[in-house]
């Protein structure tokens, strides 16, 4: 496989992982196993479909959920602090020029300031946590801002979109606990001694004890294997 080919192919990866909202380069299916090289390479790749989908993806199809399994801005920062700082101006500017306040950001300077104290303040947003969140604030869904639109009313509706953001991520962190256990709980299934066979030789040199310990780790064929047991079982 070519340079060119692996690199369409991460970027279908990736753009799976978007839309199902998962993190790429922490649930990639040889997570445990890839180079810094390949990680920082799907961070890189993640960051730029974040920033493409700026100009491509219809804002009415971003959700909290979806957002929030987006590229993590100082991630972002770190990766391409140019490009990046270029697109979370613009998503200011634009939610400054739709409010029109009287009292709002005009300055070079007001605009940096704004952008590095939320960066600071909120270091867990995406960059697609950022687009929703200001567009919500371009619909005054946090309330009105009485003609003044500085840092004080962006720190406000940032923190109110957070508290819309809990009870989402905490239903997320749920979901994936019980994919864990589910996953864990079939994987040891499939070591236990009895369920060995000529097409399973899984279990017969993996105990459970020493699974759970991490010793004797399966390769990423056999965990791969086993995933599509586990879902061939979900299914019927």
């Amino acid at each position: 496989m070519n340079t060119l080919q692996k690199a369409e192919q991460s970027k279908q990866f990736i753009q799976q992982l978007q839309t199902d909202g998962k993190a790429s380069y922490l649930v990639h299916p040889r997570a445990g196993e890839l180079e810094p090289a390949e990680r920082q390479r799907l961070k890189e790749a993640s960051l730029a479909i974040s920033l493409e989908s700026l100009q491509k993806q219809e804002i009415s199809q971003v959700t909290i959920e979806t957002a929030f399994k987006g590229t993590n801005v100082r991630t972002a920062l770190k990766l391409d602090e140019q490009a990046t700082r270029a697109a979370l101006i613009a998503m200011l500017a634009k939610c400054v020029r739709f409010v029109d306040a009287n009292k709002t950001l005009t300055e070079g300077d007001e605009y940096k300031m704004v952008l590095d104290e939320l960066v600071k303040g909120f270091p867990t947003f995406t960059i697609e946590d950022w687009r929703l969140c200001l567009y919500m604030m371009a619909k005054e869904t946090f309330g009105g801002y009485y003609e003044r639109l500085k840092l004080a009313q962006f720190v406000e509706c940032f923190t109110k979109y957070e508290q819309l953001k809990q009870p989402v991520v905490t239903k997320i962190r749920q979901d994936e606990a019980a994919d864990f256990e589910r996953m864990r709980t079939e994987a040891l299934r499939h070591i236990t001694p009895e369920f060995a066979t000529e097409i399973n030789p899984i279990a017969a040199r993996v105990s459970p004890q020493d699974w759970i310990r991490g010793e004797n780790r399966l390769t990423y064929t056999e965990r791969e294997e086993m995933e599509k047991r586990a879902k061939t079982r979900t299914n019927d």
